[in-house]
């Protein structure tokens, strides 16, 4: 955990504009992608292991915040899939590199046209989920 906190210090220091928060966030979205893999894992096996454990916690993930978690974890998915698309063409064309700030801008935008419509749709599904069928027009 030590490493962690240097490591977030460190680049906060560091004065390398976009591309330094772009690299910062895409190591934060790793990081949450990689915990929820694992409690994913976790929560399967026990299907296997101990049934009602997991029932329990099935329906702890039914629950509204676990649904605006899963919500940023769209989000985060979506980021750091668009964001390391930008580091393959970045590393596999090192003459974009002079065109940096464009390419982070694009990077950003397509993130949010993709991060719109499914924060959306998966609202649209949470509150019926959750409040009964409140957008019921929008999904039929």
């Amino acid at each position: 955990m030590g490493t962690l906190l240097t490591i977030l210090r460190e680049s906060l220091r560091y004065k390398g504009r976009e591309a330094q928060w772009l690299w910062l966030f895409h190591r934060v979205s790793g990081l949450g992608i990689l915990f929820y893999l694992l409690i994913h894992v976790f929560d399967m096996s026990l299907a296997y292991f101990n049934v009602p454990i997991h029932e329990e916690m099935i329906a702890l993930f039914k629950t509204p915040l676990f649904s605006v978690l899963e919500l940023a974890m769209a989000a985060l998915l979506i980021y750091h899939a668009v964001n390391g698309v930008r580091v393959a063409i970045l590393d596999l064309r090192p003459e974009l590199w002079v065109h940096q700030q464009k390419v982070t801008r694009l990077s950003l935008m397509v993130t949010a046209i993709l991060t719109a419509p499914t924060v959306v749709i998966m609202l649209i599904y949470t509150f019926n989920a959750n409040f009964g069928h409140v957008a019921t027009a929008i999904t039929h």
